[in-house]
């Protein structure tokens, strides 16, 4: 089973109930004929998602300041498409729905590491609905761009917990916070430097299934990078192949393996690198696992080189992280 198969939340059919509701849309016609037992899968919440938009000519639902047209999803993903980096992407995103929806409007910055994405709402907070809306269009395409579901360090609303708040929780994948003084979304500076690769096919695939697999995330399975990745996130670093075994079990030679790397700008050496040191991050600011066991943990056969590495990731060093984390 796929995951646009998978169950939506009752939480997310009800306020898009509401939504509809607000604009004066009966939406139960709708909702039967796209699933006329009342459960929707996330293909079916997409198809909901979609008649609603065009009904009601806001892909927002009218949870913005100024209503989302039809097709400006679209819109923003083309432009974002050409962006040589992640966070050229990013950037263009925030100017594309500062200027086609308003306010709640984003900003981003960087500090120890750490890329805060920032929403400023005039006047009182929106809906914790709207807000998950808005991140969600901005964050699935980003993780598209970048071949991966983007880990978030943090996620905070500047809005009450709404009823059915764990839902939310499990969408983002990690603890949303409520009652924030403003709406963010954290994540990991180096992801901004990711080189932005993608084919104007590959987008169309990706733009048929949304905006359902806006609630999935991108698992990146679409490629070979992908499938090597989600193969080495699954295992220790302890355990992970060398790149003439790995190339054995994707049935290639090195040689085209690499160069199937290389056609979607990455190599080896880069992605085993970059899960390293997501890895080590989680275990230093998660656990109290002494460092030496770490670096164990991530394959290094001495505690040196894992320091070294440690510190081109980040600028610090794994003990200086992991104090960092703790003062967060």
């Amino acid at each position: 089973m796929s995951d646009l198969n998978a169950p939506v939340s009752p939480v997310f059919i009800d306020e898009a109930f509401d939504c509809a509701r607000r604009a004066g849309l009966d939406a139960v016609p709708i909702a039967r004929q796209i699933a006329p037992d009342g459960r929707m899968t996330l293909a079916q919440y997409g198809a909901f998602w979609f008649a609603l938009a065009q009904a009601m000519q806001d892909e927002m639902l009218g949870m913005t300041a100024h209503p989302m047209r039809p097709g400006s999803f679209a819109l923003l993903c083309h432009a974002i498409r050409g962006a040589p980096s992640l966070g050229k992407a990013l950037e263009r995103a925030l100017w594309a729905l500062d200027v086609m929806v308003g306010a709640p409007r984003g900003k981003v910055s960087v500090r120890n590491a750490q890329a805060c994405i920032t929403f400023a709402d005039d006047g009182p907070p929106a809906s914790a609905f709207a807000y998950r809306t808005l991140l969600i269009v901005l964050w699935g395409p980003l993780s598209w761009l970048a071949r991966r579901r983007l880990p978030l360090v943090q996620v905070a609303f500047r809005c009450a917990a709404p009823e059915g708040a764990a839902a939310y929780s499990r969408l983002f994948g990690t603890q949303v916070q409520f009652d924030a003084p403003e709406t963010q979304l954290v994540i990991d500076a180096a992801h901004l430097t990711l080189p932005v690769t993608r084919s104007e096919a590959a987008l169309k695939r990706y733009l048929k299934q949304a905006p359902g697999n806006l609630l999935v995330g991108y698992r990146g399975m679409d490629d070979v990078t992908g499938q090597v990745r989600a193969l080495l996130s699954r295992t220790s670093p302890q355990d992970w192949p060398d790149f003439d075994r790995l190339a054995r079990q994707f049935r290639m030679s090195p040689s085209t393996l690499r160069r199937q790397f290389k056609d979607q700008g990455a190599s080896f050496r880069q992605l085993t690198s970059e899960l390293r040191a997501t890895r080590a991050r989680d275990l230093l600011a998660k656990t109290d696992i002494p460092v030496a066991e770490v670096a164990d943990l991530m394959g290094y056969a001495e505690p040196s080189a894992f320091f070294r590495a440690f510190r081109e990731w980040t600028g610090c060093s794994p003990a200086q992280y992991r104090n960092r984390q703790r003062q967060i």
